[in-house]
């Protein structure tokens, strides 16, 4: 049984809560400004480093890395409370951004977006740790679709800025806007560090799973690095890696998440399905209209832009009503109009329909995860024991993270394979993104 949190009654917002509510969802809003200016500037970025070939991998590297930290960050944390991983993790984000704003080459920037991914996983765990110390469980679904919420501004705003620093005063002030964003959310933050603190709590260091967690770092890394080797021992690599990712999942999910078993490993499994397709492809979107269309980066964002509010707009219909709404319909529906999604858009762009059909099918994709994680979280944050609260953060992360970094290898593997032509090339990679998310349509009835 978990432990309920004082309940005073109030909102998210109420004098208990204020401080938590605002710090947190600041800092949550500087990882959606941080995703959505990346993934809009990216494509800039490979082309004056000269990194095309490394250009999946700039995200892939982070998710690897964050796949390590939040496996350490959610057992340090059932040790010693959500304070020790936050402050770490805000440090770590932060040499990051100044280094990937610094990075002469793409080699280096890659780097420096491994040091982004090992903070940002110790603070998204302390993100779903606070949430079940500090909130109670009523508001567990609010203040999930609260996170939600926070990405609204950085994506109606976000790839815009992104996209303008770029072509004014170049990408690099696009890591330095997000340093004194950063700043900004640790210093809200500060009141609420302070009050987090805790005694040692014998919850013994889970070595296997940490051990595990770098093992699959490296087995995603290696799949990524396959893309530039498609041949008869390329493909036989990718198929080993890919045994390696599912091998060393096992002591990372919950027993039986691999086979959609009921309750929490279904919970896992469906939220990793629905994200690895929404990553997949959203980082070939800008991309797509940068090359095909020729549109500006700041131009390119705009389909992003839209896809935040209505992965929102999802989120905030959950968090409201989510007691009208009976879960497995809720995520079967979600996860069909993702995966309907995807094959639109795939259909799309091979009969090179106009950009602005693109931009209008895309962000229907955000309205039904923004529909599906508010909901499938708050389910899995319910179920988890005192001293498992870290371990279910964690698992719900490895999932996200293990998830999205394998899709990106795999869509730039697809993309190489398909000689990274226009449009054939876009084509394959979101008829294929299509697939995990039509994998979580077919066991979205195991939710209670």
């Amino acid at each position: 049984m978990s432990t309920e949190p004082a309940d005073s009654g109030g909102g998210l917002l109420s004098p208990a809560l204020r401080a938590t509510t605002i710090g947190v969802i600041a800092l949550v809003s500087l990882h959606a400004f941080e995703a959505m200016a990346l993934t809009t500037v990216m494509p800039t970025i490979a082309r004056e480093l000269d990194g095309a070939a490394l250009y999946a991998m700039a995200f892939t590297a982070t998710l690897a890395a964050g796949i390590v930290s939040i496996v350490w960050s959610g057992n340090l944390a059932d040790r010693r409370g959500p304070r020790p991983p936050l402050l770490i993790g805000l440090v770590l984000f932060a040499i990051g951004l100044v280094g990937a704003g610094l990075s002469p080459t793409m080699e280096v920037l890659v780097g420096a977006r491994v040091v982004q991914g090992l903070g940002a996983g110790m603070t998204s765990t302390a993100f779903y740790v606070l949430v079940t110390r500090v909130y109670p469980v009523r508001l567990h679904t609010a203040i999930l679709a609260g996170f939600s919420a926070a990405w609204v501004v950085p994506s109606i705003v976000g790839p815009f800025v992104a996209g303008l620093i770029a072509q004014t005063i170049g990408w690099r002030w696009v890591f330095g806007l997000a340093v004194i964003v950063l700043v900004v959310a640790a210093v809200l933050l500060g009141r609420i560090v302070t009050g987090l603190r805790q005694e040692l709590v014998d919850v013994p260091w889970r070595r296997r799973s940490i051990a595990a967690s770098v093992l699959l770092a490296v087995a995603v890394l290696a799949l990524n690095a396959v893309a530039d080797r498609l041949d008869a021992v390329g493909v036989a690599l990718a198929l080993a890696t890919l045994v390696v990712v599912c091998l060393t999942l096992l002591p990372l999910t919950p027993r039986g998440t691999l086979r959609a078993a009921r309750g929490l490993p279904t919970d896992v499994l469906l939220r990793a399905l629905a994200f690895a397709a929404f990553s997949g492809a959203e980082v070939y979107l800008p991309r797509l209209l940068t090359e095909r269309d020729g549109l500006s980066p700041s131009l390119a964002g705009i389909a992003l832009t839209i896809t935040g509010v209505t992965w929102f707009a999802g989120s905030w219909v959950q968090g409201r009503w989510d007691r009208r709404f009976e879960i497995g319909r809720t995520a079967s529906v979600s996860l069909a109009a993702i995966t309907l999604t995807l094959a639109g858009l795939a259909v799309a762009v091979a009969v090179g329909a106009p950009t602005w059909v693109v931009i209008a099918i895309f962000p229907v994709l955000g309205l039904g995860i923004g529909t599906l994680y508010p909901r499938v979280t708050a389910q899995a944050l319910g179920r988890a024991g005192s001293t498992e609260q870290g371990f279910v953060s964690s698992a719900l992360q490895i999932g996200d993270s293990s998830g999205a970094a394998t899709a990106i290898a795999l869509s730039a593997i697809v993309f190489t394979a398909a000689g990274a032509a226009v449009p054939n090339a876009y084509v394959a990679v979101f008829a294929v993104m299509a697939l995990p998310a039509l994998a979580g349509w077919l066991v979205a009835h195991r939710l209670p």
